[in-house]
């Protein structure tokens, strides 16, 4: 039975008329219906994560409601993930499926900041944002929805002393093989907020965790190795930079529409949430990645080696730089006249797209390790070759090494040596000349 409920309204909650209140709270209902997608040690953290999403506290921010869908969906057992949906049919549109696949709750998060909560009869929206202009209280009602409840949940701009209340609360909460990572922590964000920094660099602090609030300003954020998270808490709206190398990340949160740089290798991520349209540069080599999302226009640089991709979406027609090595690719997509680098060894390709060798003079590709077949063997090595070549340079074994052979005994393969010659091939002791 369920006893996480932390709702601090800041303002009164008003019923409809004639909304009758439901016997049983919509994440007791839920919980009732998927307990068994969990693992019994994630019993707790997924009924606290049900309570924040059903009924979240003062404060919450519109990423933080994603994130925490994100964070369930990995507290389950990987046969049940996809029975708790993200971003269904658009960007902040959520729902949890029962074992039948039937929806049991669904969640939505509008451009206005309404959230609204849906389980069978039961219905609640929550006002995330709020206009200035009339302070405290959000206005508007969700008129005709029966037993809809409207609640407006948080101040237009937290103050510095929110901040810090709630990082010394996260701090307070440390482990004691924590507690020091999280103190420099603080001080850390504490200094950003103080002196406008625009940088936030934890260092090899052994985090677990992150507060749910970051200096709202930082433009660049950079969590390093020698820390253990799973997740992040929702990302500042001015993030240009952000940096998590080998932690043990399986999801992200919705990422800053303004962001240009994305670096995440050495995590276990299984997917990457939408791409803002600006991005630049993608580095998420060393994850459990099985496919991309649609990839901006404007990227330049795409750094995805030792992954599982079997394929790849259409590539920008600015991308420079390609690495792809060490996945189970059988093709290549059309490339970009203007790639500079492609480096896709050890992969399974057998055959390779026309536009590779119409890449510039200038360009490198690395194809080794892959089972490319003798066809296309033969025609690489006499193109290449040919007077006047002048495509890029291309890196390849003739041998096929990573093509798979089959052994042979000994006495089969000397068998074989002395057959008779078929009709128009030279007699077997002729073939050693």
């Amino acid at each position: 039975m369920f006893n996480i409920r932390n709702t601090q309204p800041s303002v009164n909650t008003q019923a409809i008329a004639g909304a009758a209140a439901p016997e049983a709270s919509p994440e007791e209902i839920v919980w009732e219906k998927i307990q068994v997608f969990f693992p019994q040690e994630n019993y707790e953290e997924a009924q606290r994560c049900l309570a924040e999403l059903c009924h979240p506290s003062r404060g919450t921010l519109p990423d933080h409601i994603s994130s925490r869908f994100e964070h369930l969906k990995t507290l389950t057992l990987p046969v049940w993930q996809d029975n708790i949906q993200c971003n269904r049919e658009g960007i902040h549109q959520f729902c949890i499926l029962d074992a039948d696949s039937q929806e049991i709750l669904s969640a939505t998060l509008d451009d206005a900041g309404n959230y609204t909560i849906s389980c069978q009869e039961y219905n609640e929206t929550h006002c995330l944002t709020v206009d200035t202009a009339q302070g405290e209280e959000c206005t508007g009602h969700a008129e005709g929805a029966s037993g809809t409840l409207l609640t407006s949940l948080r101040p237009a701009s937290p103050t510095a002393a929110e901040y810090d209340a709630v990082w010394s609360e996260w701090e307070m909460a440390a482990t004691e093989k924590e507690l020091r990572g999280r103190a420099a922590t603080v001080q850390e964000m504490r200094d950003c907020l103080k002196n406008g920094k625009s940088v936030l660099n934890v260092g090899g602090a052994g985090l677990t965790t992150l507060p749910d609030r970051l200096p709202p300003h930082i433009t660049k954020l950079v969590i390093p190795r020698n820390n253990y998270l799973t997740r992040l808490p929702p990302l500042p709206p001015g993030l240009r930079k952000l940096i998590v190398s080998n932690n043990k990340l399986t999801c992200l949160p919705r990422l800053p529409s303004g962001l240009l740089s994305l670096s995440v290798p050495g995590n276990q991520l299984t997917r990457l949430p939408e791409l803002p349209s600006g991005l630049q540069s993608l580095w998420a080599s060393g994850n459990q990645l099985t496919r991309l999302p649609t990839l901006p226009s404007g990227l330049e640089e795409l750094i995805i080696s030792s992954n599982q991709l079997i394929s790849l979406p259409e590539l920008p027609s600015g991308l420079q730089t390609l690495s792809v090595s060490v996945n189970q690719l059988t093709r290549l997509p059309t490339l970009p006249p203007g790639l500079q680098e492609l480096a896709v060894s050890v992969n399974r390709l057998t055959r390779l797209p026309e536009s590779l060798i119409h890449l510039s003079s200038a360009a490198t590709v690395n194809l080794d390790g892959n089972p490319l077949s003798e066809r296309t063997l033969r025609d690489l090595r006499d193109i290449t070759r040919a007077p006047g070549y002048s495509g890029p340079r291309i890196r390849f074994d003739m041998a096929g090494p990573y093509a798979p052979r089959e052994a042979r005994a000994l006495h089969l393969a000397v068998a074989d040596w002395l057959a008779p010659a078929r009709e128009g091939e030279p007699a077997p002791a002729d073939r050693w000349h």
